[in-house]
């Protein structure tokens, strides 16, 4: 059986936390998380419509009976277990009941990941509090309610389930993923690959759930976020039927301070020194 997964969650009041250090590791982000009581290091990945764990760590922190269902990714489609009513501590914010994916993640962590992985904390976390995540110092926190978030504001959009944000490619206007679970880069869509008459100028390896595959790059000759342009960016392009034209990751995500504010439908982009180039 094949369905979309949508994620309700239920959330209790949610506490200010101060800055928390992050783990930068391969390009990707590594916070403490605490499931079902039990603690453990998570992937944070704003782009994951849902929280995803191994089941040795959906073992020891007693979920519940799943619903075997077919989940698609960007490597194609693999079994997975749907858990309701899962506990996610995380960033100060307490996720008191959501529904999650458990998945055997040995392949993620060995292939892409690059680092031993049995958690990754997806939007639940983003949709709970605005998350401040400042790269360059190493350091992510939730804004208290009375703090202003800095920088250039852009409106988010969902598109199946994942919040972008509007880019330009030269003068071509575009939405974005904004995708802190993504090290490798950019990745843009087919269609909108096809549609600017990009020419593949190499071969890479990528692919998330379901597998390994190869993907062609282009050269974008110009990326533009929040008023920053970026110049020859590399961008695989993603042969599926994706979601959003555009997947941007920590690679073009560094250069500013980035609170995401998904439940007020927007986001802060406060450049670092040097962004652009």
């Amino acid at each position: 059986m094949k369905r979309i997964i949508l994620v309700a969650a239920i959330l209790s009041p949610a506490t200010v936390a101060s800055a928390e250090p992050l783990i930068i590791d391969n390009g990707r982000l590594f916070i403490t998380a605490r499931i079902n009581g039990v603690e453990t290091e998570a992937l944070l990945d704003s782009g994951a419509e849902a929280s995803l764990f191994d089941p040795k760590l959906a073992t020891a922190a007693k979920f519940g009976t799943g619903e075997k269902v077919m989940m698609k990714g960007s490597g194609g489609e693999q079994e997975v277990l749907v858990v309701p009513d899962v506990k996610i501590e995380a960033l100060g914010q307490t996720i008191a009941s959501t529904e999650v994916i458990v998945m055997d993640m040995t392949d993620l962590s060995t292939r892409l990941i690059k680092r031993p992985t049995q958690a990754i904390v997806g939007r639940e976390v983003f949709d709970a509090a605005p998350i401040r995540i400042d790269l360059a110092k190493s350091d992510v926190r939730a804004l208290g309610k009375d703090e202003e978030p800095q920088g250039v504001k852009l409106p988010l959009t969902e598109q199946g389930g994942i919040e972008t944000v509007p880019v330009t490619l030269g003068s071509r206007q575009a939405q974005a993923v904004v995708d802190f679970g993504n090290g490798t880069g950019v990745m843009i869509g087919k269609e909108l690959a096809a549609e600017m008459g990009l020419k593949p100028v190499g071969k890479m390896k990528g692919g998330g759930i379901g597998g390994e595959i190869q993907r062609n790059v282009v050269v974008l000759p110009e990326l533009t976020l929040a008023g920053h342009t970026f110049r020859d960016v590399q961008a695989s392009v993603d042969e599926t039927s994706s979601r959003a034209e555009l997947n941007v990751g920590t690679p073009i995500l560094k250069h500013f301070v980035v609170t995401a504010d998904f439940k007020g439908r927007v986001a802060w982009f406060e450049p670092v020194e040097g962004a652009g180039n």
